[in-house]
């Protein structure tokens, strides 16, 4: 299709007054559109006949996006938690996929930059993590949740799944100290096994979970919130089997 869609039109609007704040915006707007701009850019993706097409990632990642406008549209004090990353996070998101939706317009989507790149480096994370011994692989999150905790600019400068899979990396090649799972020890993070919900997660959750695990979220935020996306799915009308609460 080659029309210009009053849909994609509106996102924009919406993506724009998303944009404005917290700067010259007010959190009203963005409470009213948050909850309207993931079904928007959802509702084009089928109509053209993207939807079926998309990898599973992508799919959890519009779900994902479904889920975080309903979170925003919920929050009724900005100050009661810091929901700025979160609404950077889902104007990238929509845009992504309203480019997909319009190729020979994808300047009109620019926080889209970079979003497949990210796409592309977390789905060879998980060939990556899945490649360690099951004792090791808790150590990828025990780490990446111990330098959360360590860097001092983590909402510039986040940690990520990378750089934690490269140091457990070297871990096994120096056949140093055993990982804690292999003496007793639970890998947690955030008060939960990280390691045993993220490989209950399906495979295209967990792409999305490590992806999000290099661009600010703790492991144990990540694969909590995807967990929770699942278990919200049945909201927008997507019966799927729930992933069990933490």
């Amino acid at each position: 299709m080659t029309y210009r869609s009053a849909r994609l039109d509106e996102l924009r609007s919406a993506l724009d007054v998303l944009g404005e704040w917290p700067g010259v915006g007010h959190w009203e707007d963005v409470r009213l559109v948050a909850g309207r701009v993931a079904p928007l850019v959802w509702e084009e993706l089928r109509e053209r006949e993207v939807w079926h097409r998309m990898e599973a990632a992508d799919r959890a990642a519009v779900y994902w996006a479904l889920h975080t406008g309903h979170r925003i549209s919920l929050g009724w004090d900005p100050a009661i938690s810091n929901w700025k990353p979160f609404v950077t996070e889902l104007r990238r998101e929509c845009a992504h996929f309203a480019a997909q939706c319009e190729s020979r317009n994808g300047h009109r989507w620019p926080e889209a930059e970079g979003r497949v790149d990210e796409h592309t480096e977390a789905v060879q994370a998980l060939l990556w993590y899945r490649s360690f011994h099951p004792a090791w692989r808790p150590e990828v999150f025990r780490t990446l949740n111990h330098a959360h905790l360590t860097e001092r600019d983590p909402e510039n400068h986040p940690p990520t799944a990378w750089d934690a899979l490269h140091h457990v990396q070297q871990r096994t090649l120096e056949g140093g100290d055993k990982p804690r799972a292999a003496t007793g020890h639970r890998a947690t993070g955030d008060g939960i096994d990280v390691a045993e919900l993220f490989d209950a997660l399906p495979e295209g959750w967990q792409i999305e979970a490590i992806r999000r695990m290099s661009t600010g979220y703790t492991p144990g935020h990540a694969v909590t919130t995807a967990a929770e996306a699942i278990n919200a799915l049945p909201r927008f009308g997507v019966p799927l089997r729930p992933v069990p609460p933490p």
